[in-house]
């Protein structure tokens, strides 16, 4: 190394500190430009379009699972149930924050803009348990109990309103008594049938009147009755 090129190193050193020392000395003079913040007595405010925590509001949360569909790291869970209105009922939903990647993309695709990002930045713990936040604080099964017994009420009320409905409209019944064969309605064109007359008494009935059919009286038991003789035939024997 020759004098002179060991000279302009030493001026390259020299000027080198001297513009380091003037950016130091602007921003110790000037009060608005302020570098350190005295934490945790002092927080830096993030700006608006800053990706912080996870946040879900159930209020709007339709449980469409689009969210944990496009998580790219698998960080978001949760876990519905059918209600009696055909709706789904949100039963749990769980953020890993220890896996997310503030990638914003489950922001992106929710239907109706309940997942979102905050400004929180802020998470210390000893376990990776305390790192998923929970966002239904009831318990799963409480849930499920609960929207079962009101499908099971839905569906009893709509069995007694079916019911109530095919009652109104099935026909009237017949007039008369109770029991009695329905009249069959009569042919036009066709003769009536005539009936055989019933007999006026059945034979060997006592309750028969004279009208009725008489037999030939009987003699002593064991003799036939004789025929009574016609005058006729008796006269020619006189003769």
């Amino acid at each position: 190394m020759g004098l002179k090129e060991y000279l302009g190193d030493i001026w390259e050193a020299v000027a080198t500190t001297a513009k380091g020392m003037r950016i130091t000395a602007r921003y110790g003079v000037d009060p608005r430009e302020t570098i350190t913040l005295q934490y945790p007595e002092e927080r830096w405010e993030p700006s608006e379009r800053f990706r912080g925590f996870l946040y879900n509001d159930i209020k709007k949360c339709t449980s469409c699972s689009m969210c944990v569909k496009v998580c790219p790291v698998d960080c978001i869970a949760l876990e519905a149930v059918r209600g009696a209105d055909k709706k789904l009922v949100l039963v749990s939903y769980e953020i890993n924050i220890g896996r997310c990647m503030y990638c914003g993309l489950c922001v992106e695709v929710c239907p109706p803009k309940s997942l979102t990002h905050t400004s929180g930045y802020e998470k210390a713990t000893v376990s990776r348990g305390e790192l998923i936040l929970h966002f239904v604080f009831e318990e799963a099964v409480e849930i499920k109990a609960r929207v079962a017994k009101q499908v099971a009420e839905a569906a009893a009320k709509a069995e007694a309103a079916k019911e109530a409905k095919t009652t109104d409209v099935s026909p009237e019944a017949p007039t008369g008594a109770k029991g009695d064969a329905p009249s069959v309605p009569e042919k036009k064109g066709v003769p009536p049938v005539a009936q055989p007359a019933a007999p006026a008494f059945a034979a060997g009935n006592p309750a028969a009147g004279d009208d009725g059919e008489k037999k030939p009286a009987q003699g002593p038991k064991g003799e036939p009755a004789k025929p009574e003789e016609s005058p006729e035939e008796g006269g020619g024997k006189t003769k």
